[in-house]
């Protein structure tokens, strides 16, 4: 077998095992979803430093079955096999006594082969293949997590949310093969096309259906309902990682091989207002949230902010940035995740007022909290820090300072909600009713050290992931990189980071002292003056899109349903009626007797006699 074929096949072969064998032997889905899994990312690592292609013939027409390993699809596959094996380890105890565990881990390996898939392909088709296959995944792991209907309703909300923008995906892939008259992603590299005509389409559909699957606004609604009714390592595992990663790489595609971004600068303008739009309405429902996984998911959406923002700037610093915080956003969310399940899986709980001095009980927890709060709050030296300073550059560089201020408010929002999130859980005082606990077990703490440490080694200047992963990625689709991408730099941008810690603490301490606890630390901006409504209107999900369309769906099917049965009477019911009852008038005259019979013949003649003699038909 052709090595590029072991990470997406040995995943798909073994996942039909686990539900046929799991119910005869004991820890079976466990062992094998560990065991794939570390098989599959031996295979990545293997081929790291490989340039290799592998075709054969598929469908015809163009569509062949074609794979291709290069630096970047090679940090793609590593990317994803590693979060497969933490995320295996850690599921191997959390959902030991769920509800459908053999269904879980079914779609985790189905989710990873077909993730790999789309890392590797190099043919548009087969990757919209591979692609169209994690949408069902998707469903799976939401509609058999729990026994309820609200997990079923909230697989159908992302499931219909996704096919739309996966449909838009599909649409521009098509638009792009009929352009480049090659379905052939290295082939169209060669030359991308121009964002202009018909381009313009091809380019806006494939990067909204790129931007959706990384759950940009607004194609997010779907992520913090699957935070509240789906399992946690789901949450880590696809939302937080697969996604975010496989989204923006498809933009970066997208924007650097497909099409020629810096050709067309308005393009460029509407991916940052996207990008700065993401990050700040995401922050701002996060910092209002009172339960620890949907505070999270709504930074999973603001973080994908940042990494638009970055590769919309055109700017070799800013798509370094947010390449590079794609990254670091799946390292350090995924850890916040697995700490989120590990305060579920031992107090039974995530809510915050429930919640509280969890670190004495639970300090390697804490610790690697603290350490995953940090780094998405951009405080240096850790790694969230150096991939934003990068985006921050690129964004200052376009001229547009509007963009890289829209940056900075975010990382301030972010660093006080995970203050608020921080103080309620482990450091506040705990409430009298909750139980007392112990640290979760070391399956579980494993998988969060190890991103943790991650979140340590890709800090302190950077220049591990840069040299290692960044800069061999994007070699060959940028001209040119600036030379100290990595390192500190000491200069106002750094400075400004501790007005940013400053602020956020100061917003903190006020929000306590006036709400009373830390669970209210952000109560002043809840119901400030017209952020109260805005608040308001989207807890009643005015702003949610795949609501509104719902409810106007159901006005529409009901107008749609009265008229049906307008046209049913007029065109029906009433013709029926009408003939029913010349039928019955006209059956009063027929008595049987002849003559009468023959006096209705006799005035029918005379009658018609009249009317020719008057039309003058007759001579």
């Amino acid at each position: 077998m052709n090595p590029l074929l072991l990470p997406i096949f040995l995943p798909l072969i073994a996942a039909p095992l686990i539900p046929a064998l799991s119910p005869r032997i004991p820890k079976f889905r466990e062992l094998t979803g560990i065991f794939i899994s570390i098989a599959v990312f031996i295979a990545s690592v293997s081929l790291f430093r490989e340039t290799a292609a592998y075709t054969v013939p598929w469908a015809g027409f163009g569509f062949d079955f074609t794979l291709r390993i290069y630096p970047f699809a090679a940090f793609i596959l590593c990317a994803v096999s590693g979060f497969a094996v933490l995320v295996s380890l850690y599921s191997s105890v959390f959902m030991q006594s769920k509800p459908n565990a053999d269904w879980y881990w079914f779609s985790f390996l189905i989710t990873l082969g077909f993730a790999n898939g789309v890392a590797l392909s190099d043919n548009l088709v087969l990757l919209l293949f591979f692609w169209e296959g994690l949408l069902v995944t998707l469903y799976l792991f939401l509609a058999l997590a729990r026994e309820n209907t609200e997990c079923k309703a909230t697989a159908m909300k992302a499931l219909i949310i996704n096919g739309v923008a996966d449909v838009l995906l599909m649409v521009g892939i098509g638009i792009t093969g009929c352009l480049a008259k090659t379905m052939s992603m290295s082939s169209i590299a060669v030359a991308p096309l121009q964002i202009s005509g018909w381009g313009l389409a091809g380019f806006l559909f494939m990067a909204l259906g790129a931007m959706a699957k990384a759950g940009a606004i607004p194609f997010h609604t779907w992520i913090p309902d699957a935070a509240t009714d789906a399992q946690l390592p789901f949450m880590a595992y696809l939302p937080a990682a697969l996604e975010k990663v496989l989204g923006i790489y498809l933009l970066s595609r997208v924007c650097l091989d497909l099409y020629s971004l810096n050709g067309s600068p308005a393009m460029k303008i509407i991916l940052m207002t996207i990008g700065a739009v993401t990050i700040l309405v995401a922050v701002m429902m996060a910092l209002v949230q009172s339960e620890y996984k949907r505070l999270l998911s709504y930074h999973a959406i603001s973080q994908v902010g940042y990494m638009i923002l970055g590769i919309g700037t055109g700017v070799p610093a800013g798509i370094a940035g947010g390449v590079l915080h794609m990254i670091n956003h799946a390292v350090y969310k995924s850890c916040l995740f697995l700490t989120g399940g590990s305060v579920e899986h031992r107090t039974g709980t995530t809510k915050l007022a429930e919640l509280g001095g969890l670190a004495a009980s639970m300090p390697v927890t804490a610790i690697c909290f603290v350490i995953a709060a940090a780094s998405i709050s951009g405080i240096p030296p850790f790694n969230g820090y150096f991939s934003k300073e990068l985006i921050y550059k690129g964004a200052l560089d376009t001229g547009y300072t509007v963009f890289f201020i829209a940056a900075e408010l975010g990382s301030l929002l972010t660093l006080a909600s995970f203050l608020k999130l921080g103080h309620s859980v482990y450091f506040g005082k705990k409430p009298e009713a909750a139980p007392e606990v112990k640290e979760a077990p070391w399956q579980m703490l494993l998988p969060m050290g190890v991103l943790a440490g991650i979140c340590v080694v890709f800090g302190f200047g950077a220049k591990l992931p840069i040299t290692l992963l960044i800069e061999p990625s994007l070699a060959g689709t940028l001209s040119s990189l600036p030379e100290h991408l990595y390192g500190f730099h000491f200069d106002k941008l750094f400075l400004l980071v501790f007005a940013v810690i400053a602020a956020a603490l100061l917003n903190h301490w006020f929000g306590v002292r006036s709400g009373g606890s830390p669970q209210k630390a952000s109560e002043h901006i809840h119901h400030a003056p017209v952020l109260g409504t805005a608040y308001t209107l989207a807890k009643a999900r005015v702003f949610d899109p795949y609501d509104q369309g719902m409810t106007l769906t159901f006005f529409l099917g009901r107008g749609l349903y009265v008229l049906d049965r307008v046209f049913d009477f007029l065109i029906d019911t009433l013709p029926t009626a009408i003939t029913e009852y010349g039928a019955l008038l006209v059956s009063k005259f027929h008595t049987g007797f002849y003559g009468y019979y023959l006096a209705w013949i006799m005035a029918g003649f005379i009658l018609l006699a009249l009317l020719v003699s008057y039309t003058g038909a007759l001579p």
